[in-house]
């Protein structure tokens, strides 16, 4: 298929997938049936038609050998240049004949394979791993985890199962049960074993539970399951929390009240002692003699499990020449302190979300992965001076610089490694190709954006 590489039609099964499993069936009017179906039609044939395959290629092979000549890499340009040559033929002779047999033979052997295979992807799609089937629990699952969990409570049952919309590294999950004392809620934050980014809900637990005991604003944790057969992966179970989701990555409503207590709240977290809140034993790089240091060199080998990227490169270049200018703090950081992960009510933050990427590194980390979105809202000055008179420290422009770059480099290598998963077939669902296909080449665009402002002019 003219304009794309081998992947293209693993990518398209895997959209094809999804249509077919989620989209279909939640359609209900005629009209929009009979358009699924079209969709689903070209969807196949397009999947179908990028897989190429040996019978293709052996064609164009064959039509050089009888040409002598190299087919041109492109489709139409082959077509094109086979067309005028038969278009121009002029006589009999056998040359013309054998040619026009080894079109017919070609021909036949490559499109009787192309029908196959849309055949094939019509009956049976076949597809790679995808963590998207790892949103499918159902209540009768959670009611005998519930029971084994429970046995002092035989009548348990779960009664709905909710999957919350948008996790990529985690899956939240809503569950609904009732108990011998009525009904409850709990909120389940489950590791998806394809895909995942590497960090265990088991590592989240102990952190989440100290800012907990701190008197963080956190959903209280109840329990931690550690074994991967309970409901399809390893979890913690929490109380719900009221409120909302304060925003995205890109947009809020937050009010600059509650802008000023998030503040206030990011100051209390980076002043929790991780020493005495035992954090230490199991935070990471709280035992390295640098933890940015730490941090960046860990990343580092992250990033070159991917495909080069030079831009990628050129940035941890630039971090290590820095790395002299920002000191060595040493504080419990959350490491995704955006307004995503933000619960609220009107004017009260309700809960920081999310802790899978704490670590013991510079405050100024969680400033700069806000700020962003927060001098959107209110001056970052304001935001700043309730943080200090909160009891946060003050901030170099240094160390702000520093870690704004990294915040974009941080970004580009997880949804690099979203891509790599889809192209890869580790993991064929299309949360994995939406960030590496929309999500990662932003990243890139505004890393580069970063790094030319840092290095064309002002010195950090």
């Amino acid at each position: 298929m003219s304009g794309l590489d081998d992947r293209a039609g693993a990518q398209l099964r895997a959209v094809l997938a999804a249509f077919r499993e989620e989209v279909k069936p939640e359609l209900t009017s005629p009209q929009t049936k009979f358009r699924a179906e079209l969709i689903d039609m070209l969807l196949t044939r397009l999947a179908a038609e990028a897989d190429g395959g040996d019978a293709g290629e052996l064609f164009w092979d064959d039509m050089g050998r009888l040409l002598g000549q190299t087919p041109a890499n492109d489709e139409r340009a082959r077509n094109q240049a086979l067309s005028d040559l038969l278009g121009h033929a002029q006589g009999g002779d056998g040359k013309l004949v054998a040619l026009i047999a080894a079109i017919a033979a070609g021909e036949a052997k490559r499109r009787v394979a192309l029908e196959d295979r849309v055949a094939e992807n019509l009956r049976v799609l076949k597809t790679g791993p995808s963590s998207a089937g790892e949103l499918s629990i159902s209540p009768e699952d959670v009611t005998g985890y519930l029971r084994g969990r429970f046995p002092e409570d035989p009548g348990i049952i779960a009664t709905r199962v909710t999957v919350v919309p948008g996790g990529r590294s985690k899956a939240t999950i809503l569950i609904e049960f009732t108990t011998a004392d009525g009904p409850r809620e709990i909120v389940v934050r489950k590791d998806f074993e394809l895909g995942s980014a590497g960090i265990s809900v088991v590592e989240e637990y102990p952190v989440i539970r100290a800012a907990w005991e701190a008197g963080l604003p956190v959903p209280q944790p109840l329990w931690l399951e550690e074994r991967r057969s309970a409901i399809g992966g390893k979890f913690i179970a929490f109380s719900k929390v009221r409120g909302k989701s304060m925003g995205t990555l890109f947009a809020s409503d937050a009010s600059p009240a509650f802008l000023r207590e998030f503040a206030a709240t990011l100051a209390k977290l980076h002043a929790v002692d991780i020493d005495k809140s035992g954090l230490s034993e199991r935070l990471r790089w709280a035992r390295e003699a640098h933890p940015v240091r730490a941090l960046i060199d860990h990343f580092y080998d992250r990033y070159r499990l991917l495909p080069p990227e030079p831009l990628m490169d050129a940035a941890f270049a630039h971090l290590r020449l820095l790395m002299k200018d920002i000191g060595n703090e040493r504080a419990l950081v959350h490491g995704d302190a955006g307004l995503h992960n933000l619960m609220g009510e009107g004017d009260h933050l309700t809960a920081l979300l999310d802790w899978e990427f704490s670590h013991t590194g510079d405050p100024a980390e969680d400033l700069t992965y806000c700020k962003y979105l927060v001098e959107k809202l209110i001056p970052w000055d304001e935001f700043m001076a309730v943080y200090i008179a909160a009891g946060g420290r003050p901030v170099s422009p240094a160390r702000m610089q520093f870690f704004t770059l990294w915040r974009t480099l941080h970004l580009a290598i997880h949804t690099g490694t979203a891509k790599l998963a889809f192209d890869s077939g580790e993991d064929q669902d299309l949360r994995k190709a939406a960030i590496g296909y929309n999500t990662f080449p932003k990243q890139l665009r505004d890393l580069a954006f970063d790094l030319a402002r840092y290095t064309g002019g002002s010195k950090l």
